[in-house]
């Protein structure tokens, strides 16, 4: 018999690298040892197909409108009364441990199921005070609601990197037990899934530049597409593929037709396996406003790739300030600049690959696993 139960909460399944970091999680998790419910606030996503048979499943919500009207009720009016019935309603067993595992108002279900979990701990995958749409939501009263009814009555905070759990600190300040644990990232996966086939030719007479997540404002694509304007201009030969989706496709699209650069920047939406794109390129480039730990660069620095990175939370951890990438302003200039210098220079592909396999070293995930299994197990 296993000697816990663990209860996951998450939002969904969908695209994002904190969903990737939970299913990689799942994988290697220790089922003789821990009984895992998982409870999905929206029944909705890519990878539910990926979760190991021991995983219960339970979802709150199968509309997507119903759920965001008991959000609203919550956030904005901390009327919860359904909610917590709605809960308990559909997760009827007790735990030992349960793990929001990503933090947001959907921790509070930790909560709205006091008397069923025994220790509660939530994981911050987010940089709260960098990415205005956290640092402007988490004010005022509603900030100081949460820092009494959820982070105050925690067992544990969980952060993916110094920088996210630095930013947490600045805006709701410091609690007893703050820890960073990296993300696991199933390197053995990554390169296995790098080598299946895909169907596009890359031409290998020009520099291959790829970029991965969602298409939202906080990944600074409309920057990227900017500086590969001055890029063409620069009668330099390469090609950006964008793999993924989001709500500002349209628009990207546009501006790509705006600027003339439909032949060297390409949207190719979601790739349910991204990795040989990765590895059919030549440079990786990552152009957020505000990341975590960002998931798609530690995959990008396992298969060697060197790294274009703009100057923000998570990103600047993972390159340390431009030792193992290229760190760059926030701004089109800085982006041009870095992409040039490694589109220009072979040389300097191969020293920043060989940095990019040395940083990939430190996403041991046996470690981050056991490192896991402590805080779960931590005074028990």
């Amino acid at each position: 018999m296993p000697e816990k139960k663990i209860l996951f909460v998450i939002h969904s399944l969908e695209e994002g690298g904190a969903e990737r970091v939970l299913i990689n999680l799942l994988k290697r998790f220790d089922y003789k040892r821990y009984e895992v419910d998982l409870c999905v606030v929206e029944k909705r996503g890519i990878y539910f197909g990926e979760l190991p048979h021991q995983v219960k499943v339970v979802s709150l919500f199968n509309s997507e409108l119903i759920s965001k009207l008991f959000r609203v009720l919550h956030i904005r009016f901390n009327i919860n009364y359904f909610y917590k019935w709605l809960a308990n309603k559909k997760i009827t067993n007790s735990y030992d441990v349960g793990i929001s595992f990503l933090d947001s108002s959907f921790t509070d279900i930790l909560f709205f199921l006091d008397q069923k979990i025994k220790r509660k701990i939530s994981w911050v995958h987010s940089s709260y005070q960098t990415y205005s749409n956290f640092s402007r939501f988490y004010s005022g009263k509603y900030k100081q609601r949460v820092i009494r009814d959820r982070y105050s009555r925690l067992d544990s905070i969980v952060f993916v990197s110094e920088d996210s759990k630095k930013e947490f600190e600045a805006i709701f300040g410091r609690f007893p037990s703050m820890e960073v644990i990296y993300n696991m990232i199933d390197a053995q996966g990554i390169v296995e899934k790098s080598n299946e086939p895909i169907n596009e030719s890359f031409d290998t007479s020009i520099t291959n530049i790829v970029a991965l997540g969602v298409l939202l404002p906080v990944k600074g694509y409309d920057k990227l597409i900017a500086a590969t304007k001055l890029l063409k201009d620069d009668k330099l030969k390469f090609k950006i593929r964008i793999l993924g989706n989001g709500y500002l496709e349209n628009e990207l699209k546009k501006q790509i037709a705006a600027l003339g650069v439909e032949d060297v920047v390409e949207l190719i939406g979601f790739h349910y396996n991204p990795f040989p794109y990765l590895k059919q390129s030549q440079i990786f480039v990552m152009t957020s406003v505000s990341e975590g730990l960002p998931t798609a660069l530690c995959e990008a620095m396992i298969l060697g790739l060197p790294a274009v990175v703009t100057d923000c939370s998570g990103c600047r951890e993972l390159v340390d300030y431009g030792e193992y990438g290229i760190m760059t302003t926030q701004s089109v200039e800085g982006i041009y600049s870095g992409l040039k210098e490694l589109i220009v220079s072979e040389e300097k592909r191969n020293y920043y690959c060989v940095k990019s396999l040395k940083r990939a070293a430190t996403f041991d995930d046996s470690k981050i696993l056991q490192e896991v299994y402590n805080i779960i197990d931590q005074n028990q």
